[in-house]
């Protein structure tokens, strides 16, 4: 009987290597017929098998966890003016919208993001290469509250753009709210605090409301287009100005941005929002070259476009599109 069995069992070893070799040989045979028609079968079932290996480790090259960051930092090329978007566990902040033909460019990009409702939205100051376009964006997209810098009534402005802005959120019956130093917003693990302005001043742009944001130990530094002199205010009130992302003040102007502020923020990055070719000649030489000096990176809207600061893998990464 043992002998028997013995014979059986080499019976079935010689027909599984005989199937073996042919299921070899016909697997080399169709994958030559398959290059010779580029018919791209292996490489589509090799995709499969990738995509599904993927899937059961809980990632896909689509949505990745590095990829579906919970905070971003949107500043849209508006040309010559100031419209950031900040996305936060959810939540949505719109700082500035541009000129006044800028608000349906700010609208789509909203839209295109899936954007639908804003949780507070910032007008620095009332010039309207910043609020141009609010009023646009209000009317179109859900906003939960306004923010806006207290003005010295000398030198509040009587223009159009102005009173659009203020009829929009009229309209809308939008809960509008003045900004003081200290006040902080929570958006999710985020947190908006409001540093300036510290005083009054004469001049709408040192009135420009000026905030920081922090997302865990990331931080982004608005400043409107608040000019030297404001700036060493803010410095010497003893606020917090340490950012490792830095929107120069009044689109890099030489009169904005110094020296002292510079090192008291501390950049890793900074960004001037600023129009191609604009008749101002921002970002200006000057500020440039202290940006050089503070070791910071510079990005421009009027060179790179759509410029995006994102978390993946608990870092800062920019990406940048020109339209």
């Amino acid at each position: 009987m043992a002998k028997r069995k013995s014979k059986k069992s080499a019976k079935k070893v010689s027909v599984s290597v005989s199937v073996i070799l042919a299921l070899f040989l016909s697997f080399f045979v169709l994958r030559a017929v398959d290059n010779w028609l580029e018919l791209g079968i292996f490489d589509t079932v090799k995709k499969w098998v990738s995509d599904t290996v993927q899937q059961n480790n809980g990632t896909t090259e689509e949505e990745s966890p590095s990829e579906s960051a919970d905070f971003q930092v949107h500043f849209i090329d508006v040309g010559q003016g100031d419209s950031i978007l900040i996305r936060s566990d959810g939540h949505n902040i719109l700082i500035d919208a541009g000129e006044n033909d800028k608000g349906r460019t700010v609208v789509s990009y909203l839209e295109a993001l899936g954007v639908d409702s804003l949780d507070l939205v910032i007008g620095t100051h009332p010039h309207s290469d910043h609020i141009g376009g609010l009023d646009v964006v209000i009317s179109e997209i859900d906003v939960k509250q306004v923010l806006m810098p207290k003005v010295k009534k000398s030198i509040v402005p009587t223009t159009k753009t102005y009173q659009d802005l203020l009829a929009a959120i009229q309209d809308q019956n939008i809960t509008a709210a003045i900004s003081e130093p200290g006040q902080t917003y929570a958006f999710g693990k985020g947190l908006l605090t409001v540093l300036g302005p510290v005083q009054e001043y004469d001049d709408l742009n040192d009135s420009s409301l000026v905030a920081r944001f922090d997302y865990g130990s990331f931080s982004f530094l608005f400043t409107g287009d608040m000019e030297a002199g404001a700036e060493q205010d803010l410095l010497d009130s003893g606020a917090d100005v340490s950012a490792n992302v830095l929107k120069l003040g009044h689109h890099g102007s030489a009169t904005s941005s110094s020296e002292d502020f510079l090192q008291a923020v501390g950049p890793g990055y900074c960004v001037a929002s600023c129009g191609e070719d604009n008749e101002y000649g921002h970002p200006h030489k000057e500020t440039l070259q202290r940006v050089e000096q503070a070791g910071a990176s510079l990005y421009r809207t009027d060179y790179q476009g759509d410029i995006v600061f994102m978390l993946q893998n608990e870092e800062l990464v920019v990406s940048a599109q020109k339209g």
